[in-house]
């Protein structure tokens, strides 16, 4: 019942935001459409995660003056609670435009130290003994953990372009912790990951096909803080998950984050951080474009949609064996390789393939 109601809240409050969308939209919808990463050409309202934070935040409140204090609510409650920072700090910027991605760094790695403090989420293992050992000290372990939550909170912000991807993906991450959760006996966990899927799957009711609303920075800092802190919590509380388990899940987001790093630094000479239209959602999308069936005139515009199915795909390329070769590290860590290798592969492939044709260099084709 407690993901149903969740659901439900998570609709309700986004329909509100698009209903309301001619009172706000000035400040929540985007003022650079022109910009090297946009796709859309009509401005949609960002503040999605608004009703996936209020929807959790909603649940927990009525499950305690209900008197409902179960080890969920609990650990719910805390996990929102130390979300804060880097919630706020992407809301801010979805409205003003005008926060700096170092100062969205800064906060999200300040929710991961209120995460530490209060419920000692930290890098605890990586199942090499050298590093475990020197996990134990304080001194490496919390820059460690910061790096770590705020590099996984900020790849779901970076692959955050196309209708349903970002909250599609952590759907599937998170349904992968759960189902680890759940073989090691840990049903706390597994209810949590199905109460945070409740409130994705109700903001996309709204965003995937159409898009009426978007994740926006804030939505997507906070739900990657949330997945983040779940794959800490999971391996700090159940022995039996292998932390190789827990990578290869997070296998897309986090292949696309250093892929990208990467690509920047050493081929583009270019800042880290400086945003541009070549990740591979950018490619897959233009690959699609080229493609005569990508605009059917019965089914209208297929290109946003199928960008998204496509990465889909390849997520569940590493959460399905993430899961099922959860007893297995030899062969988890194998699958990682292989996943990557794959990721770069298929990057070059499309990378090659559009340079011949209308040039991936330059932005992709607006979405009508």
């Amino acid at each position: 019942m407690e993901p149903l109601a969740v659901f439900s809240l998570t609709v309700v409050l986004a329909a509100m935001l698009i209903k309301t969308r001619g009172w706000h939209l000035r400040m929540t919808g985007d003022s650079d459409l022109g910009g090297v990463q946009k796709v859309h050409a009509v401005s949609v309202p960002r503040i999605g995660g608004v009703a996936v934070f209020g929807s959790l935040v909603l649940f927990a409140l009525a499950e305690t003056a209900l008197g409902k204090r179960t080890p969920l609510i609990a650990l719910l409650s805390m996990l929102l609670a130390c979300s804060l920072p880097a919630f706020a700090s992407g809301l801010v910027e979805d409205v003003t435009k005008a926060v700096a991605p170092v100062v969205r760094l800064a906060m999200t790695m300040a929710s991961a130290l209120l995460a530490y403090l209060l419920l000692s989420a930290s890098v605890a293992r990586t199942g090499v003994p050298l590093i475990d050992h020197l996990l134990q000290f304080a001194v490496i372990v919390v820059p460690v953990t910061l790096v770590a939550v705020a590099g996984v909170s900020n790849s779901i912000n970076l692959i955050d372009g196309y209708n349903g991807l970002a909250s599609g993906v952590c759907c599937a991450v998170l349904l992968g912790l759960g189902a680890l959760g759940y073989a090691a006996g840990d049903t706390t966990m597994l209810e949590l990951s199905l109460v945070c899927v409740a409130a994705l799957l109700g903001f996309m009711m709204w965003n995937f096909p159409l898009g009426r609303i978007f994740l926006g920075d804030g939505g997507a800092y906070f739900v990657g803080f949330i997945v983040a802190e779940f794959a800490l919590l999971l391996v700090m509380r159940d022995r039996g998950v292998s932390p190789w388990s827990v990578l290869l899940l997070l296998g897309y987001p986090v292949t696309e984050t250093l892929f990208s790093i990467a690509r920047r630094r050493l081929v583009a000479r270019t800042p880290a951080a400086e945003p541009d239209a070549q990740h591979l959602h950018h490619l897959v999308y233009c690959w699609i474009a080229m493609q005569p069936w990508s605009v059917d005139t019965r089914l209208g515009d297929l290109r946003n949609p199928l960008t998204t199915i496509v990465l889909w795909l390849l997520n569940a390329a590493a959460v399905i064996p993430a899961v099922c070769l959860r007893d297995g590290e030899a062969g988890t860590i194998v699958w990682i390789i292989g996943f990557v290798l794959t990721y770069g592969t298929l990057y070059c492939a499309l990378y090659r393939v559009g340079s011949m044709g209308a040039g991936f260099a330059q932005r992709p084709w607006i979405e009508l």
